[in-house]
């Protein structure tokens, strides 16, 4: 009923995105997170002992029953992880959310086009990466470098940033929620983990990318209206008071 996400994340020296999004995506509430990468993150394990562990060379995890796939925080940029993104793309009924490295990986091996139902979730240095473009010149008209990123990687695509965008064919919505206190390290792997979470709990790709970049922007929001300084609040932060937000969601309050 709640889905069981497979995340390939981390590396040593950068356990913490796997931490950061696993522990989101079990606080958006998903019922199992795999963690997966090129050896298992034993020595953190402290820090989520929740998670199960895999490597993902093991033919036994790709015999396993999980509903969506994370991929990209801390992995690193390799012919590795091109190589897992083109394996992903042969589980064609899996929705999967595409992340730093992964991003990268996609641009340095030529892996665009993505399926549809994907989604990618570039900063402005990432789209820029996609596009072949100067940061500063996309951030001149985002709906347009949206639509342009939509037209190479032919799935969805959130920009990352103040006020996020999500393109998707026609179609471009604006996130209002959020604000500076989310430029921080680690703030995208707690979007990525609820993303995840979201489409591993069946939610459709337009509605599990728009309610997670919400909830995340609101996740800063509350934190400058609790008064606290906007440039203390860490990822996570976020993950911490997450379980409030959610709470408020799903007994019907008020998110304002």
């Amino acid at each position: 009923e709640h889905g069981h996400l497979l995340l390939i994340a981390g590396r040593p020296g950068y356990w913490g995105a796997g931490i950061l999004a696993g522990s989101s995506a079990f606080r958006m509430g998903a019922g199992y997170v795999t963690w997966a990468s090129y050896e298992p993150p034993y020595a953190v394990l402290k820090e989520i002992p929740e998670i199960l562990t895999a490597n993902v060379n093991d033919e036994k995890l790709w015999q396993s029953k999980f509903s969506a796939v994370a991929i990209g925080p801390g992995l690193g940029v390799s012919k590795e992880t091109a190589a897992l993104i083109e394996r992903l793309k042969g589980l064609k009924d899996i929705p999967v959310v595409v992340d730093a490295d992964a991003i990268t990986t996609c641009v340095e091996h030529s892996l665009f086009p993505l399926p549809s139902h994907w989604v990618i979730t570039p900063h402005a240095g990432e789209l820029a990466r996609i596009l072949k473009v100067h940061a500063q010149d996309l951030e001149r008209d985002r709906f347009q470098a949206c639509f342009d990123a939509f037209a190479k990687a032919k799935c969805h695509v959130l920009l990352k940033g103040y006020r996020s965008l999500i393109a998707f064919e026609k179609r471009c919505m604006i996130i209002h929620a959020g604000n500076s206190a989310l430029a921080k390290a680690g703030t995208g792997d707690v979007l990525t983990g609820m993303i995840g979470s979201l489409l591993a709990q069946g939610m459709d790709t337009t509605p599990a990318t728009a309610t997670a970049a919400y909830l995340h922007g609101r996740l800063a929001d509350e934190w400058l209206r609790s008064g606290q300084d906007k440039s203390s609040l860490t990822a996570s932060d976020l993950k911490a008071i997450l379980p409030q937000i959610v709470s408020r969601l799903r007994s019907g309050g008020s998110l304002f």
